[in-house]
């Protein structure tokens, strides 16, 4: 019996990686807070991150994900930093591009498989919708509705699985209709460390 994976330091680098039937599609360093709800992380902008050679949203992606063909490549992650919150167990990673002038200045919530732990870091693989939220949680629109939709066409999701990710996006905007932020919002504060 291997033992219980730990939690990691604050300011202790680790790695999150998308894994799909087993391989890596991307890896991204990040510094981290870690606690019992959340995992905390931000992506300083020139980090060097894994990323597939060549890959595209849409067809493309998604033809490299049914042929498991591909190769990883060094990528220079752009500003604005980001800001990434897990609540854990949820279906979902909150992205907040942040600066050290403005803190958080939106919202993107990204659809996927909810965080494991690694001794690592941690794995997770996105699935496709996201829904884009205004900075005071006022608003929000659906992205990629498109793209799930081709993605079921091309075979990547089944039906079932297609309505999961639309179901969970539904939770979320249920929740933010009815005032419920489903993360912890006091980090729209936050600013990155300046050197």
């Amino acid at each position: 019996m291997s033992p219980p994976l730990r939690k990691f330091r604050p300011g202790e680098r680790v790695v999150i990686r998308e894994v799909l039937r087993g391989r890596v599609w991307t890896s991204r360093p990040v510094v981290v807070e870690d606690s019992e709800n959340q995992f905390v992380s931000y992506l300083e902008p020139g980090t060097i991150i894994d990323y597939p050679i060549g890959a595209q949203h849409g067809r493309g992606t998604f033809s490299m994900w049914l042929s498991g063909e591909w190769e990883l490549g060094d990528k220079e992650f752009s500003p604005p930093g980001m800001l990434r919150i897990a609540p854990v167990g949820q279906p979902f990673e909150v992205f907040a591009p942040v600066t050290s002038e403005a803190g958080a200045m939106s919202w993107y919530v990204n659809f996927q498989r909810p965080l494991v732990r690694t001794a690592h870091g941690f794995d997770t693989l996105d699935e496709t919708l996201d829904l884009l939220v205004s900075s005071d949680f006022s608003s929000w629109e659906r992205k990629d509705g498109d793209e799930l939709e081709l993605a079921l066409e091309m075979g990547v999701y089944d039906q079932p699985e297609a309505q999961r990710i639309l179901d969970s996006c539904a939770v979320v905007e249920k929740a933010l209709e009815h005032g419920v932020v489903p993360w912890d919002r006091t980090w729209r504060n936050w600013r990155p460390p300046v050197d």
